[in-house]
């Protein structure tokens, strides 16, 4: 019993000992926590206040980028200039300015919303598939009209996974401030239609001759075609795909009970009915044509008037024009060739003067420019280089037997095959058999990564009709891969427009700047490909300056073809038929050599003779791009 009252205070003190010490654990597990719920605090703070600041971020970077403005009075001008200021011509009528849905029957409206996006009046803006675009950085436009209106109201195109969720930002935002009617009319007057057109007022203008107010249904199903891709149902160049195109946006108007279901069939038109309105200026059309579609891709919708700078000279251009109309006429037409077409550049790839055609049709492309022809010989120059670049002597020994090559047997034009042909004399005859075991022995992909690398745009193919000239290419391919040693063997910075700028201001949007290559033909490489071209080169076109050139020689292709050069000037000249008709009296190298003489005869008048290996040295300037040094340093060598 003494034992246990002894105890007790023993038990009483442990008790207060451990509820002294419990008291400072939970005192010290108060001041943890409250420091925990500092940094806890602190970081979000920090969190919220950078999230904040990105935020603004985003909010004044789109701010700097968006233009709302829109001009009520007029469209606005185009003004096309040369090289050296001078007016060429003034476009007029490509940006729509004055759509108006009170004035719009809600059918029409209810075609581009079919044709787009049906579900228009029924979501907030973007889809799920918009959200995925944020993650890529693909050309693809949005899938709503919400989304295309937002993408136009950026000052300057960009294809990037930021603009992209900008463009979501600002289509949320439309949704929030502005109604439905309000951003369909922004998408009817923004949307580019293709051929430097903006909306559909502008595009009604000129494609029907009629206002937006007048068109049929099938009209505006087309115009929708067009919106969706500018180029593939472009209806004067693609008119039986435009019209299905359109037809199935009036399907899709009767399933969403836009229209009763039973009206499209009589609806439903093989080609879109056009009336087009266009005029040819004092430069080709062909080349205004080009301008807009450049302005249209670097600048987008605007309400601002804007001028242009290309590198056309109007006397060469308008020499160009007037030699390919008259020999076309006198020497090509009576031989059963309805088209020629050219291209003439400096040796830094600045375009000087383009004609398409033997005179404009909107109906028809561009031949110089956008449609490929088959170029023979003209392209078999690619492996030559390729092999300088391996041994620069013209004279080396190659193999001329018919080998078969990935499953093809090549055939030469005078179906004589010597085993060994020099490189030189090879060109020369033209054999095909050289070409195909040049790119054999280097690799076909070698090769072809090559002509690529070079200049050539146009899709090739990977076997050996990239180097037999069995793959279609286009004239800029062409001048391109022959501008090269005249470039100090680097590729060429092939281009139309030196600046765009807006007008009044002088806001500049776009300048060119010389861009820096790699060499891709080495000096020595070069010589021998100066070689090689004056062994093909015909004395008899006798320019008054050096110069080397040559041309198809086969007849009843469908394609002629001359290329040719001096110090100053890379052209190529093309003749043939729309319809890749065989042309049997007619050879590149008669025919289509005179042209490219009349032209380049007169072409030159004024300029200095040099040779051409010189020049090359002495018409290059590092960053060449604030000014187009055409003809400066020329001019100052003869004062």
């Amino acid at each position: 019993m003494a034992e246990e009252e002894q105890d007790e205070p023993q038990r009483g003190g442990a008790n207060a000992a451990h509820a002294a010490m419990q008291e400072i654990a939970e005192r010290e597990l108060r001041i943890i926590r409250r420091r925990r719920r500092r940094r806890r605090m602190l970081m979000i703070g920090f969190f919220a206040l950078t999230g904040f600041a990105a935020v603004m971020a985003i909010v004044l970077t789109i701010q700097s980028n968006l233009d709302f403005s829109r001009n009520m009075i007029r469209s606005p001008e185009v003004r096309i200039m040369g090289f050296d200021g001078a007016t060429l011509e003034i476009v007029q009528g490509r940006y729509s300015q004055d759509v108006s849905l009170t004035t719009i029957p809600e059918r029409i409206q209810n075609v581009f919303v079919a044709g787009t996006d049906p579900g228009f009046y029924g979501h907030f803006g973007v889809s799920a598939s918009d959200f995925v675009r944020v993650f890529t950085s693909n050309d693809i436009p949005g899938s709503t009209i919400t989304m295309r209106v937002a993408r136009s109201f950026f000052k300057t195109p960009e294809v990037s996974a930021g603009r992209h969720l900008q463009e979501l930002l600002v289509a949320l935002w439309l949704e929030f401030k502005f109604s439905k009617k309000t951003i369909l009319r922004s998408y009817l007057e923004r949307s580019y239609m293709g051929r430097g057109i903006f909306g559909i007022t502008a595009a009604s203008r000129i494609w029907y001759g009629s206002p937006a107010e007048r068109i049929t249904l099938h009209q505006a199903a087309v115009l929708a075609a067009a919106i969706n891709d500018p180029k593939k149902f472009d209806p004067l160049y693609h008119p039986r795909d435009a019209a299905n195109a359109a037809n199935e946006i009036l399907l899709n108007m009767g399933r969403y009970k836009y229209i009763e279901l039973d009206r499209v069939s009589a609806l439903t038109l093989v080609e879109p009915k056009l009336d087009v309105q266009y005029k040819d200026g004092v430069v080709s059309s062909y080349v205004v044509d080009m301008v807009m579609d450049e302005v249209a891709a670097r600048i987008g919708y605007t309400s601002r008037d804007i001028e242009v700078i290309t590198s056309i000279d109007l006397t060469i251009q308008s020499l160009a024009q007037d030699v390919v109309r008259e020999v076309s006429n006198l020497r090509l037409r009576p031989k059963g060739v309805e088209q020629a077409a050219m291209l003439s550049m400096s040796p830094d790839g600045r375009i000087r003067a383009i004609v398409g055609g033997v005179s404009y049709s909107p109906f028809r492309p561009n031949r110089a420019w956008d449609v490929r022809h088959f170029p023979g010989r003209m392209i078999k120059i690619v492996p030559y280089y390729y092999a300088l670049n391996e041994n620069s002597d013209p004279a080396q020994w190659v193999r001329d037997n018919r080998m078969a090559v990935g499953g093809w047997r090549p055939v030469n034009p005078d179906h004589e095959y010597r085993g060994q042909i020099s490189l030189r004399e090879a060109f020369v005859r033209d054999v095909n058999t050289v070409p195909v075991n040049l790119a054999d022995q280097f690799g076909l992909l070698n090769v072809k990564d090559y002509a690529r690398a070079i200049g050539v745009q146009s899709p090739l193919s990977n076997d050996i009709r990239t180097v037999v000239g069995l793959d279609p290419v286009t004239l800029a391919d062409i001048a391109s891969i022959h501008a090269l040693p005249q470039n100090s063997g680097k590729p060429v910075q092939l281009s139309l427009v030196n600046r765009v700028a807006f007008a009044g201001t002088g806001e500049l949007v776009y300048q060119r700047v010389e861009q820096t290559v790699e060499k891709r033909l080495t000096d020595e490489a070069i010589q021998g490909a100066y070689t090689l071209f004056s062994s093909v080169t015909d004395p008899q076109l006798r320019l008054d300056r050096p110069f080397a050139g040559y041309g198809t020689q086969d007849t009843g292709a469908s394609d002629a073809w001359f290329t040719g050069f001096t110090s100053d000037l890379i052209t190529v000249v093309w003749a043939g038929n729309d319809d890749n008709s065989r042309i049997p009296q007619i050879r590149g190298d008669v025919e289509l050599a005179s042209l490219w003489r009349l032209f380049m005869l007169d072409a030159h008048d004024g300029l200095p003779i040099r040779s051409m290996i010189r020049a090359a040295s002495q018409r290059r300037r590092e960053n060449d791009g604030v000014t187009d040094m055409w003809k400066h340093d020329l001019l100052n060598e003869q004062q």
